[in-house]
């Protein structure tokens, strides 16, 4: 288990301590966006080594023995139809919110997902965003096997912090009722700082974003 790190300021220098899980953690991910810089693509359907970005989310959520709840808005009749043809096996071990048209924001997204994490009984809540494929089950292990009850655990990429995010289900709760706009979890991040522990992820992730058709070369 890697221990947390002190560089960053919103970060908490901890002690190893025992690698604890609870019998039923969800990951969230959140793949309802549009990616208007894009040509307005559906980022889930986006690929990244021949695989959709929806797909390896999934098997990130799943290697890590976490309970996948995929959260689609912006064309989702087309990303299920994308998963029931490469990953039909995951896809039906998958929980599947899908946004209404007025939700379009991150924060619906984030609350969302987070309530049906909850409805299943999660007592541990990760968040992941599908546009970020070096992110993947090596980084979201390391982040939940640091993660203590009562704490937040969050991952950083030299200095960076990023995703994953992991909370207890209260916690995850009360972040996205304080979520507005594009902002997710932020907000309810700065305000628990406190509580609030990094693990550094450096050479284990990637946290690029895929936002531009650069970012696919």
């Amino acid at each position: 288990m890697g221990s947390a790190t002190n560089w960053c300021p919103l970060g908490t220098l901890r002690p190893a301590a025992t690698v604890f899980r609870p019998m039923r953690t969800a990951t969230v991910i959140l793949a309802a966006g549009q990616a208007e810089r894009l040509g307005g693509a559906s980022k889930p359907l986006l690929r990244a080594d021949g695989e959709l970005l929806a797909v390896r989310a999934l098997r990130t959520a799943w290697e890590t023995g976490t309970v996948p709840v995929l959260v689609l808005g912006h064309r989702s009749e087309e990303v299920l139809e994308a998963l029931n043809s490469d990953a039909r096996g995951l896809l039906g071990r998958t929980d599947v919110v899908v946004l209404s048209g007025r939700q379009r924001q991150l924060a619906d997204s984030f609350r969302m997902g987070v309530q049906r994490a909850a409805e299943l009984g999660a007592q541990w809540i990760a968040v992941l965003l599908v546009d970020q494929p070096g992110i993947g089950a090596a980084a979201l292990k390391a982040v939940l096997d640091e993660h203590s009850p009562g704490r937040i655990t969050q991952g950083a990429v030299a200095g960076r912090p990023t995703h994953p995010v992991v909370f207890d289900t209260g916690d995850a709760a009360a972040a996205a009722a304080l979520a507005e706009g594009d902002e997710g979890a932020r907000r309810y991040l700065r305000a628990q700082a406190h509580r609030l522990d990094l693990m550094d992820l450096t050479g284990i992730a990637d946290d690029t974003d895929i936002d531009t058709p650069e970012d696919l070369l």
